[in-house]
């Protein structure tokens, strides 16, 4: 009974996730997204550090069922990298600072890309002072760390450059609150944020969702003939619970 139970959800919850899928006529293209792998800069950081600027970046992207929905479409490394190399080629031969902000649009239209992600540590270290130091008093371990990053971008549907960097800076007696590690967590926390990456992602949910919450809601007799679960799996996706 326990099996046959599982295999019923199973069919209710694929169901309600082609809820969310558009009418035939009306099928949606994916988000193209082109993401930059990071780039480093600092010759100072180690691997552990973009591991876990990366990690963070995987979260901030993830598009929940997409492997059913296909909401979203990542475009491969290699032709991101590629198209990166090209727009900044031709900023240097405009004469122009080849930043990677001011690559960000051609990369767009050279992939026919709607959301490009391009993160970089542009500085990295970290230095512990036993005793005597420059800042520091003889009889203090004190640390002196600092980080700096960027995420650059660009999102076609707001026809918006989306750039942002910040640092952060310790200079203090040793805490692990003032590691490398512990800034750059930080920092690419406060750019996730600032960028809105998540949002600008995951929009294409939001798309498909909306046909759903306006269509009129099914009749008590409606919802009775398909059992009370499978009314409220329809009402959890109606109000995009399942993206949560």
């Amino acid at each position: 009974m326990k099996v046959f139970e599982k295999v019923c959800c199973a069919v209710l919850f694929l169901c309600a996730c082609l809820l969310l899928l558009p009418q035939a006529g009306e099928a949606r293209t994916p988000l193209r997204l082109a993401r930059v792998p990071l780039i480093v800069e600092s010759p100072y950081a180690p691997q552990e550090a973009g591991e876990l600027i990366e990690d963070r970046l995987d979260r901030a992207l993830h598009v929940p069922l997409n492997g059913t929905l296909h909401a979203v479409e990542e475009l491969p490394t290699a032709e991101v990298e590629q198209a990166l190399e090209e727009a900044r080629a031709e900023l240097r031969a405009q004469g122009k600072r080849p930043r990677y902000r001011d690559a960000m649009p051609l990369v767009a239209a050279k992939l026919d890309a709607d959301l490009v992600v391009c993160p970089v540590l542009t500085d990295y270290h970290e230095y512990v002072f036993y005793g005597s130091g420059p800042f520091f008093d003889d009889d203090t371990i004190s640390m002196d760390s600092y980080v700096a990053l960027e995420i650059d971008g660009y999102d076609r549907a707001e026809q918006k450059n989306i750039s942002k960097r910040t640092s952060r800076y310790y200079r203090d007696s040793y805490s692990t609150q003032g590691t490398a590690e512990a800034l750059a967590r930080e920092a690419v926390e406060a750019l996730v944020r600032e960028t809105k990456l998540n949002e600008r992602v995951t929009r294409p949910l939001r798309e498909m969702q909306a046909p759903a919450a306006a269509a009129p809601p099914r009749t008590d007799a409606a919802r009775a003939g398909r059992g009370e679960a499978g009314a409220a799996l329809e009402r959890n996706f109606a109000r995009g619970v399942i993206f949560a």
